[in-house]
């Protein structure tokens, strides 16, 4: 169970800190250390919180018109979020909150429901049971006077949120939402030199959402996208292609091949649509599939962040009848402690999907030959 922190100590450190982003990220924990709980705080530890909250909530009333675009303001909406569901779960009696204390929350809340007008619009449209013309051509003419490219990203974040439900658009619906997606994306694509974050956020959003509307148009323009050098975008537009049994170039699949964040994932699609035969043989060995699929694992925010500076095999080890490979790997990552930032690391990858690491240093496990260290390492890590 995590231990309950000392709040005041706590928010007197990070009251002045304007990293809406990091504070969010903390709000984040707390709520999950007091989740697990499941018991209300002390008295003083309740006022504490309502102090804390309500004073960060008047000062994002203050900031948020002031945001110079709309991906700083998604930061403070994060921010927001987290201090409500901190206050939420908190546990305290909300009857103690004064009149003024109520209206602060009421202010932010319909500030924030103010700003959040494609979200809310895409909320309200999957709501509905049957999604006509008319209703995605509402939320359309919402996003297509929108120059901000990360507002207009919140379209097809919605889309990929209520993906399962796109099935409730009728059919003119559909044609609709996927003219306007392909009118962006061919805009998109003409600035495919200078693509910045958010546009390479949108394609790759758009590649992997659209095939719930796919089109010939769509799917001449996922063929497009293709040539591109960005391999998170491609590798949705290789899925909905391979789906729709379009052909895919060798070229496009070697470079596939040669990336190690996604040689593994393509592997497998390939296999999915029985075309495993088009992957480069000198990619296809267990060792370079088993390290890819380690590598993409560490290329997750919330474990590296990126790929390892160095990943070498120490050997292999059946467990439980699962093949283990197992590898060490080092990394500067500002996710990891000082303490383990350069050194080497211990990481493995199942061939029936038990891939992970704990961020074990190799050295607390190193033996005197490799074999050794490799069955040492199963038993005490792959019970």
């Amino acid at each position: 169970m995590s231990k309950m922190p000392n709040f005041k100590e706590l928010f007197n450190n990070i009251k002045d800190n304007n990293d809406y982003q990091n504070k969010a990220r903390l709000m984040q924990y707390i709520g999950n250390v007091l989740k697990n709980t499941k018991k209300p705080v002390s008295a003083q530890d309740f006022e504490a919180i309502v102090d804390f909250t309500i004073s960060e909530m008047k000062k994002l009333i203050e900031v948020l018109p002031k945001a110079e675009n709309y991906e700083q303001k998604s930061k403070i909406f994060f921010y927001e979020n987290n201090l409500l569901m901190v206050l939420t779960l908190s546990g305290g009696n909300p009857d103690n909150l004064s009149d003024d204390k109520i209206a602060v929350i009421n202010e932010i809340l319909e500030l924030t429901h103010n700003e959040c007008i494609v979200e809310n619009a895409v909320e309200e449209m999957f709501e509905l049971e049957s999604i006509e013309k008319a209703d995605i051509e509402k939320v359309l003419e919402i996003v297509k006077p929108l120059t901000d490219e990360y507002q207009r990203g919140m379209l097809y974040q919605g889309l990929n949120e209520y993906k399962e439900k796109i099935k409730n658009l009728t059919s003119e619906a559909k044609t609709q939402l996927a003219k306007f997606v392909a009118d962006d994306t061919e805009r998109l694509l003409k600035s495919s030199n200078s693509l910045d974050d958010n546009k390479i956020n949108n394609l790759e959003f758009i590649s992997d959402v659209c095939k719930f509307f796919i089109d010939e148009r769509l799917l001449t323009l996922l063929e497009k996208i293709m040539s591109l050098k960005i391999n998170r975008i491609r590798y949705y537009a290789l899925e909905t292609l391979l789906e729709n049994e379009k052909e895919v170039s060798t070229q496009v699949l070697a470079e596939f091949a040669e990336d190690l964040t996604y040689a593994e994932l393509i592997y497998s699609l390939l296999q999915k649509y029985g075309k495993a035969n088009l992957f480069p043989k000198e990619y296809s060995t267990p060792e370079y599939l088993a390290k890819s699929d380690l590598v993409h694992w560490l290329t997750y925010p919330t474990e590296l962040n990126k790929e390892p500076d160095d990943i070498q095999l120490l050997g292999t080890v059946t467990v439980r009848k699962e093949l283990f490979h197992i590898f060490k790997y080092k990394s500067d990552s500002t996710n990891l402690s000082e303490d383990l930032q350069n050194e080497y690391l211990i990481g493995w990858s199942g061939n029936e999907g038990g891939t992970f690491s704990n961020f074990d240093k190799l050295c607390d496990f190193q033996k005197k030959t490799n074999e050794k260290t490799v069955k040492y390492i199963a038993k005490k890590l792959l019970k």
